[in-house]
């Protein structure tokens, strides 16, 4: 997974920038250019202002609608970074290349998804992985006894042996918040994302919720086109909110319509009806378009329906 979307032949470091109308995907900020608004109105409720850190940025696009200038952007792809740096975005490739010490927020909109993840199959009485054979001259899956690392992680988030359904392990989603707690000791996190909460996994009809998406739809399996298709899959939010309260902070979930109607959304699309009413013509359907994206952001069939994580250190 790793290989197939970061690397040099990798999905996200191609000429073409994946999130927009062109591309392959949409976010909630390309959807709507009053996501960031809501967001920074949030921000400024916190009172953080020092040292924020976006991760996987894109085109830099929240971060001018948040409109600070103390964001910095951790975007991997080359090609999207070249665009943040022509719009005047502070961009580093890692975290590990900030020079900070301290941080006030680190926050990411649909960035977890694309940490790469393992796959653990429980079968035979005993838990295994799923693996990429590169020994042929066609990718074709096998079973290997499943690491320490993962195995660990299953019991921890006591995921119940099931043979039915694949499981996501994200050791890695682990292991990036628990070096940035350690390196920067963020105030707090922000996340968006796709996902679910243990306890429901099994209302969710799929053997395996890993995926592919290219030019807008549902694509291939994985290994039949790799690197010309983005790789992903629905966040377990029940274990990332255990990692972090291990880690000494106070975790919330809610919906991301939750989150907008709590900071400010109404106010927003109440002064755009409004405007909607008062003008003719071509400036009504541009404030019409405006509210139809607010509505898609909140619409809880959709993006509004995504999980909002935030966690405020203890």
């Amino acid at each position: 997974m790793e290989e197939a979307l970061y690397s040099e032949l990798g999905f996200f470091n191609t000429d073409n920038v994946r999130s927009s109308e062109k591309g392959d995907f949409l976010t909630s900020p390309e959807v709507s250019k009053y996501f960031g608004v809501v967001i920074r109105s949030w921000i400024d409720s916190k009172n953080f202002h020092e040292n924020i850190v976006e991760f996987g940025s894109g085109t830099g696009s929240l971060i001018e609608q948040i409109g600070l200038k103390n964001i910095t952007a951790v975007e991997l792809s080359s090609t999207a970074r070249k665009v943040i740096h022509n719009k005047g975005i502070l961009s580093v490739k890692s975290y590990e290349d900030l020079n900070i010490l301290s941080a006030d927020l680190v926050y990411g909109n649909e960035i977890l998804d694309n940490i790469p993840c393992s796959i653990g199959v429980y079968r035979e009485n005993d838990w295994y992985e799923k693996v990429v054979d590169i020994s042929k001259d066609d990718f074709s899956y096998a079973y290997q006894p499943i690491r320490d690392e993962q195995l660990n992680w299953i019991n921890l988030n006591k995921i119940e042996p099931n043979k039915i359904y694949e499981v996501e392990l994200q050791t890695n989603i682990d292991n990036l918040i628990a070096n940035l707690v350690s390196r920067f000791q963020p105030k707090s996190f922000l996340f968006f994302d796709y996902g679910y909460e243990q306890k429901n996994r099994k209302k969710r009809k799929y053997k395996s919720l890993l995926r592919t998406y290219k030019k807008h739809h549902l694509s291939v399996d994985p290994i039949d086109d790799p690197g010309n298709v983005d790789i992903t899959y629905d966040i377990n939010f029940s274990a990332v909110k255990e990692n972090l309260k291990a880690l000494g902070y106070n975790v919330s979930l809610k919906q991301q319509r939750e989150f907008l109607l709590e900071n400010g959304f109404n106010d927003i699309y109440d002064d755009l009806k409004n405007q909607y009413t008062s003008l003719e013509g071509i400036e009504r359907l541009k404030i019409n378009s405006e509210l139809n994206g607010l509505k898609a952001i909140l619409d809880s069939n959709g993006l509004g329906g995504f999980y909002c994580l935030v966690a405020e250190k203890i």
